[in-house]
């Protein structure tokens, strides 16, 4: 039980009537020593911490009308005045909300873009100026929209500053938490909310409301840029390393440059999809001729290809479809978008059997030897799940011709094919996602895997079975390599 005085006293019920009354006359001096020498008594909420050691935990927190919450304030600019903001809502005496980031996630961890894109560019060197912060800003909108952060308490930070204005730093995580704890993001592409509590106050009485803690947070928000792995015996883990993005407050604490000072770190990993993306922008001056032409907006049109009839199973399509598919086949790149409802998936899908098609009437020709027995394949991606498995529908229908492969995620496998502590890499909105499709098991990748016809589907299921077992706690625990493997 951890008692919460917070910043509330209990009045007698006298005082309070006289206080009302000297209130009510406008008596302010009386009003204000009717309440200074009151016989006051704190209030407390007596709040339960949660005795649990599992990978999350729920923190249950009832408000009633009347009840009071500690805030910390902030100021942000609005229409080019300065504004009290909230920027920290305390829930439990170690566990607060910065909203500060949650509100303002782009200020906190990126930079504005001074640029907006544009239809073509002169060079690569233009084209990453003006769509790396475009990218970094959509980053950090959706990482911290994502809810996925890793709250890490007691964890020694390392700040300097080289010079002013300009705050570094780096922590270390054993290997030993990062098994544990299951952090299976890229350490080097996230963002990160630091915080000190317990820090008193350096102004004066006069400058506070009575009500007003002694005491603040120092917060600071701050983005990794490496992360350096070091492996010994008695050390393993990663050393990962930070700037700061953003200061809310302009005065740094001196405990902040002290050695072995601890923080609150919270640990907000950038999607995986944004991170690739990214990754492509700063890349793209290594990238082929193609993906040059097709960012700088260059690309030059050089097939024609006629129209042929579609095989039965498929959806006709109307005169915008099909002036949609022609575009595709006839260009190296092209970009076909539509309001939800208007057939674009069942667009994509005739695309698919007209490549198929072609490339069966045209076979690859092979420069380098080596490459002559690797097979053409056409790769279809989507942005959700859903999107491809009505692709995938389609094109089972269409089964006697083509060959299609339906390839989930790591994830999704593991909701059919569960492996010891693959619930910590799950966060509460994949647990709720669709499984599989049961309509395209027969050609989903890792249920073949385990069908008669791979040479291996022994080998699978029994290591499936000594899953199983191990989460039954009936059988032998698997090993730290076996796991990784």
């Amino acid at each position: 039980m951890v008692p919460d005085c917070g910043p509330c006293i209990e009045l007698p019920l006298t005082t309070w009537k006289a206080t009302v009354e000297a209130i009510d006359e406008e008596n302010w001096d009386h009003a204000k020593s009717l309440i200074i020498n009151a016989n006051t008594k704190q209030m407390k909420k007596q709040y339960i911490l949660p005795q649990s050691f599992e990978h999350e935990v729920d923190i249950k927190f009832h408000l009633q009308p009347g009840d009071t919450l500690q805030i910390q304030m902030t100021s942000e600019v609005k229409r080019g005045y300065q504004m009290p903001a909230v920027q920290l809502v305390q829930i439990k005496p170690k566990f607060e909300i910065c909203v500060d980031h949650v509100h303002n996630p782009i200020t906190c961890f990126s930079k504005s873009a001074d640029d907006p894109s544009r239809i073509c560019y002169s060079d690569t060197k233009e084209y990453i100026r003006i769509w790396k912060p475009l990218c970094e800003m959509e980053s950090a909108a959706t990482a911290v929209d994502e809810s996925d952060s890793i709250v890490i308490e007691n964890l020694e930070v390392n700040f300097s500053q080289e010079r002013e204005g300009t705050l570094t730093g780096s922590f270390f995580l054993p290997q030993t938490w990062i098994n544990t704890w299951a952090i299976e993001c890229n350490l080097s592409k996230c963002l990160l909310c630091i915080r000190k509590r317990g820090l008193k106050l350096t102004s004066t009485v006069e400058l506070n409301a009575l009500v007003d803690p002694r005491e603040f947070t120092w917060v600071a928000h701050g983005v990794t840029i490496k992360v350096e792995e070091r492996k010994n015996s008695t050390n393993d883990g990663s050393k990962v390393g930070f700037y700061v993005n953003h200061l809310p407050m302009e005065n740094i604490p001196d405990c902040v440059f002290q050695k072995n000072t601890r923080f609150t770190v919270e640990i907000i990993p950038k999607l995986l999809p944004d991170v690739r993306k990214e990754t492509a922008v700063v890349s793209i001056m290594s990238a082929c001729d193609l993906v040059k032409q097709i960012a700088l907006g260059q690309l030059k049109n050089t097939w024609h290809i006629v129209r042929s009839e579609l095989p039965n199973g498929l959806p006709s399509l109307n005169p915008s479809q099909r002036n949609a598919v022609d575009k595709a086949l006839n260009n190296t790149f092209t970009l076909i978008q539509g309001p939800p409802g208007t057939g674009k998936t069942v667009v994509g899908v005739h695309i698919v059997y007209r490549f198929f098609e072609l490339n069966s009437k045209n076979p690859r020709k092979f420069d380098d030897p080596k490459e002559r027995n690797r097979k053409q394949v056409i790769l279809y991606c989507g942005p959700s799940n859903k999107s491809v498995d009505v692709v995938a529908e389609f094109l089972l229908k269409l089964k006697n011709s083509l060959r299609p492969l339906r390839v989930y995620s790591q994830q999704v496998e593991m909701l059919d094919y569960p492996c010891p502590d693959c619930n910590l890499q799950f966060s509460r909105r994949t647990l709720r996602q669709d499984r599989s499709k049961p309509e395209l098991r027969s050609i989903t990748l890792h249920h073949r895997m385990r069908q008669d016809q791979n040479p291996h589907s022994d080998q699978i299921k029994d290591f499936d079975q000594r899953i199983r077992l191990a989460l039954e706690k009936k059988g032998k625990e698997l090993t730290a390599q076996e796991l990784k493997e």
